[in-house]
């Protein structure tokens, strides 16, 4: 079984036909059943939640998704709702307090520093678990989220980060202590299992193939993300 979660980019929105989104072409590659946990709209805490849920398999792969998204359950029903800077949900989207509450939420307490930081951490914290529980995966991201803002040399990065929102309170030590952070952070991520980590992100092929009314990629990209993904799957499959 070939287990894949993600967001949107996974799940294969605007695809007419959701088998022909990349998780099942790479498990047709590989000859194996795929599973796709993903969902339109899902976040990086839903990853990390829906990942160590999940049951042992041949594969795992998890498409990181945007840091700005956010998941809350809902008291009443358990229901998982996800939010994103846009505020669309299709079925939370008119809802007075999904909305109230998402715009308080992206207006006065979100940080996009402490949200690159979480993400390195989800990473790092969710390699240590699978390799603990000895379970073969790959990560790749689905989209940018300002890796090569965050890191890289210190030079780039202090002139890259000063008009951000919560830098410019910033003196210049404080400055170099959140750089070491981050690079910290970094240098603990195992790439091996990782592709392309610093170049290579799903979106970034939006610009050489059609995309759909919500601006997501078709059926010629799909093949191309699956094709760039199996040698790294394979490959670890076979060290099992």
């Amino acid at each position: 079984m070939l287990w894949v979660t993600g967001c949107s980019h996974t799940y294969g929105d605007d695809l007419a036909d959701k088998t022909q989104a990349w998780p099942y072409l790479l498990a047709k590659m590989l000859d194996l059943e795929c599973m796709n946990n993903a969902v339109s709209g899902g976040s990086n805490e839903r990853i990390v939640y829906q990942t160590v849920k999940s049951k042992p398999c041949k594969l795992k792969v998890i498409a990181w998704t945007y840091i700005e998204r956010t998941t809350r359950y809902d008291p009443d029903n358990n229901f998982e709702v996800n939010f994103n800077p846009q505020l669309s949900h299709n079925l939370y989207g008119n809802d007075y307090a999904f909305q109230e509450y998402g715009k308080l939420h992206y207006v006065k307490w979100y940080n996009d520093l402490y949200a690159f930081k979480s993400w390195l951490q989800q990473i790092i914290l969710l390699q240590k678990y699978l390799d603990n529980q000895q379970q073969p995966y790959v990560m790749l991201n689905a989209g940018h989220n300002r890796y090569s803002r965050y890191v890289t040399d210190w030079k780039d990065f202090n002139n890259s980060i000063k008009d951000i929102v919560c830098f410019d309170v910033m003196n210049d030590e404080q400055l170099y202590a959140e750089y070491c952070e981050i690079q910290h952070y970094v240098d603990l991520i195992d790439t091996r299992c990782y592709y392309n980590i610093q170049d290579f992100y799903i979106t970034q092929l939006n610009k050489n193939y059609p995309t759909g009314k919500t601006g997501h990629l078709l059926e010629e990209a799909q093949q191309e993300i699956a094709t760039k993904l199996y040698p790294l799957c394979l490959k670890l499959i076979h060290l099992q």
